[in-house]
This record gives C-alpha cells, structure tokens and sequence, in this order.
C-alpha cells in the first residue's frame, strides 16, 4: 500500500510540475534575430513571473499599434537596475528585442535604451553580447 501511495505521489509531482517547465519555454521567441524598434510607453508591467512593456509603435505610414514586450522576473530585473519608474507612460524607448516566431507585435524584451541614452539589459543580456547573464532565480 505504502509503494503505490509514494508511486502516485510522485506521479502527481511530476504532472503538477509539468506546467512550470513548459512556462519557462521560450519556444515562441526566435533566439537567432535580434530586432529593433522605437515606440511610446504605453504600459509598464513590473510583475511576477515575467514584467511586461507594452508601446505604441507607428508604422511608415502612421498607423499606431501596440506591441508587447516580455522580460524577466521583478527580482532579476531590479537587481540590473530596473524599476517602477524606469518607464512612464509617453516616454520615448527603443527597445531590442528576439520576436515572435509566428510575426506577431512583440517578442523577449532584452534591451531598452531610454531617452537619456541609458540603456538597460534583460537578465539574459542586452542580445547583442552585451550585459550579465543573471541565474534563474
């Protein structure tokens, strides 16, 4: 009795993780293109598990849409400097980011160069070689 009981224990754990490691999957991200892009703040999301910024981007033709941009966790980018004021709505950023594979607005938020030329990283670097690779914490 007492082999099955730990047998479907841990065959629970295992189910139950499996949602947190396909979370951590960064499949819909295309790693090998690095693009770049300017646009106006329009939200800044400093919030576990990942921060999320959202901007306003024009196209050639001045059509505005919004882009969503994913990054780290809060303690990850807070230990690189990030914070609830490093972004106000209506400010100008150009940020570098691995798109998404199926074209969609947005991709993995790895850099943001603010409109006073600071330029801040993701915790998996700034993309481009630069910047510290921070432990998945």
């Amino acid at each position: 009795m007492t082999r099955t009981a730990f047998g479907l224990a841990g065959i629970a754990a295992a189910l139950l993780a499996a949602p947190a490691f396909a979370h951590h999957a960064f499949a819909i991200f295309d790693s090998n293109k690095m693009a770049y892009t300017t646009g106006t703040v329009k939200q800044f999301e400093l919030v576990n598990p990942h921060t999320w910024l959202h901007l306003v981007i024009a196209n050639d033709k001045g059509d505005a849409t919004t882009w969503s941009f994913e990054g780290g966790s809060v303690l990850q980018l807070a230990r690189l400097g990030w914070s609830m004021d490093t972004f106000k709505v209506g400010d100008r950023v150009e940020v570098g980011f691995h798109p998404m594979k199926d074209g969609s607005r947005g991709g993995q938020l790895m850099s943001a160069k603010l409109a006073t030329g600071q330029k801040l990283c993701s915790n998996r670097g700034c993309g481009d070689g630069t910047g510290d690779i921070l432990p998945p914490f």
